[in-house]
């Protein structure tokens, strides 16, 4: 119940926000600044992500990337922010723009999660970052492939009691 309710308070700041803005600049003015802040909101997340991208092909072998992993979800969260119409909405995803504040709420979402987080990835798979271009698992694994036949009659199976 209380999320349709924030649902609506947020449409309807949106809202107060976007007659505050039209009254100042007028209707053109207002639509000219929603399409430009969500071209250049959208420009700096994708500049911002290949730098992290770059972040993370640097890393070594083993090096779990949790700050860059938190950095691509508030980055991806920031083109989702920018893409929709609106001041408030363009106002959080400047936020999740700058470095400090994503570590900032990296800290608050561990501390209300009580644990660190952690970045599993596969060894199976090669990772394409090693150096010189060379893919090197994480770590060895063994693969067991095996099949199997389901050995239980139908009637040996437990049943329920009748009511």
């Amino acid at each position: 119940m209380r999320l349709p309710l924030l649902l609506i308070a947020y449409l309807l700041a949106e809202i107060a926000a976007f007659a505050w803005v039209g009254e100042k600049v007028g209707v053109l003015g207002t639509v000219a600044l929603v399409v430009l802040s969500t071209i250049i909101g959208l420009w700096l997340v994708q500049r911002q992500g290949l730098d992290t991208l770059r972040k993370v092909a640097g890393l070594g072998p083993g090096q779990a990337p949790v700050v860059e992993a938190w950095d691509g979800l508030c980055l991806a969260t920031a083109g989702v922010l920018f893409a929709v119409p609106g001041f408030l909405s363009d106002l959080a995803g400047v936020a999740l723009l700058i470095p400090p504040v994503r570590r900032a709420l990296l800290g608050q979402a561990q501390r209300l999660s009580g644990t660190r987080f952690t970045v599993r990835t596969s060894s199976t798979g090669s990772t394409g970052f090693g150096p010189n271009g060379s893919s090197t698992p994480a770590r060895p694994t063994t693969v067991i492939d095996g099949d199997f036949v389901d050995v239980t009659k139908p009637d040996d199976a437990p049943h329920l009691p009748k009511e």
